[in-house]
Formats: C-alpha cells, structure tokens, sequence
C-alpha cells in the first residue's frame, strides 16, 4: 500500500522537479514520477504536459509524446473537477497541435464558464471580507466594479446587503 504524500511534500517535489534541467530529460523524468506517484496533482500534470510539447520534436516518437501530453491534459482537467486553467490548456493543445477547433471550444467554453463563476463568487467575497471589517465604502466601491461584469448578480447582492447591514445601513 502507498503512502499518501502531505501537500507541502508534494509541493517541495514539485519545486524540485521544477529546478531538474531540462537536459537529458531530467525534468521531464522527476515530472513524470511525481505523476506516478500523485496522479491528482494538478500543478505537476500541467508542467509535465508542457515540458512534453515542448520536447515532443526532439522525442523519439513525436506522435507518442503528444499522445501523452493529450492524456496528462485530460487527465489534469477530469481531477480538477472542471477548474478553468486545465481546461485552457487542454483547449489550446487541441487548437494548436490537434488541429480540432471544435472540441477546443467546448474545453474554452467549459473553462469560460467555470472561470466566470469563480470570479463572481471572488467579487463577492471580496465584498463580504470587506462589509465584515466594517468598510462599507470600500464594499460598494468594489460593488461598482463587480456589476460591470456581473450586473444581476444575486451572490454580489447578499454580500452588499451583509456589509450595509453590518455598518447599520440599509
């Protein structure tokens, strides 16, 4: 049985394998065996990716190598659970290298949309901390910009109303 690795553990191996030299395929080595061992790893999955397209001319077998820069892609984006970076990456492989236009675009729209919706839930925490400190001009000077993109929104409406209702204002 396989022990699991604390995530500052995986980080610490992470900056060592970022700091491999990339001759002699060092990096891509310790890259490839942090994925083996943490196949969840988002950050590792994305730096293993570019480091095989990058060096997929010079591979062997070219066509393997980006065989498995789509696999570590899809793999990056599936135990993300749809988190928007993957899902860029993926898009611009399949763009750029793939030549499929079309199934770019659904990773561009999944990553769109899943980007968006983490924007309007950090605008309205943004306002939320602020209301919480009591720093109700600075909540709606932050209100005024998160409604230029998000002009509906209700979660950045109930994070406006906590911080009125924190300062007593309504």
């Amino acid at each position: 049985m396989s022990e699991h690795v604390s995530p500052q553990e995986l980080r610490r191996k992470w900056k060592l394998a970022n700091a491999e030299p990339l001759e002699g395929g060092h990096r891509l080595e310790a890259y490839r065996a942090l994925a083996q061992r943490c196949p969840a790893f988002v950050p590792n999955l994305l730096s293993l990716s570019r480091t095989l397209l990058a060096g997929r001319h010079d591979a062997a077998d070219p066509e393997a190598a980006v065989s498995e820069v789509e696999q570590v892609l899809r793999s990056a984006s599936d135990v993300s659970a749809g988190a928007p970076e993957p899902l860029l990456a993926l898009g611009h492989f399949l763009v750029s290298v793939r030549q499929a236009p079309d199934e770019a675009e659904r990773a561009f729209s999944s990553a769109a949309s899943a980007a968006m919706a983490l924007l309007e839930e950090a605008w309205a925490g943004w306002i939320h901390a602020l209301g919480a400190q009591g720093q109700l001009e600075a909540a709606l000077e932050v209100e005024e910009r998160a409604r230029s993109l998000f002009p509906s929104s209700k979660a950045i409406s109930q994070a406006v109303a906590f911080a009125r209702a924190q300062s007593g204002m309504r």
